[in-house]
């Protein structure tokens, strides 16, 4: 199946979070404060966190291991969203 074909705009992608009961916890506190399921939660801020170029780049310094899969966030204004480009160097900063 092509992804977003004929779905009528239905998320089709899957991810299995195993979290610690302290962070379900929290999780379950911050979606009844913000009136929403914790699911939903979890999958804006998941979205927030990779549309976030100061906190993509926070991860990369922190994990990142391989230089040539070091990504870049590029602004795409039509659609006001971010792009990952490969930035393909072979040095770490």
């Amino acid at each position: 199946m092509i992804e977003g074909k004929g779905l009528g705009g239905k998320k089709v992608n899957r991810v299995g979070l195993s979290l610690s009961n302290r962070d379900n916890a929290k999780l379950n506190k911050l979606a009844t404060a913000c009136n929403m399921k914790p699911t939903p939660l979890a999958a804006l801020i998941l979205t927030e966190a990779l549309n976030d170029p100061n906190y993509v780049d926070q991860l990369q310094k922190r994990f990142c291991t391989q230089a040539a899969y070091r990504v870049m966030l590029v602004k795409d204004y039509k659609n006001d969203d971010y792009n990952y480009v490969l930035s393909g160097r072979d040095d770490l900063k």
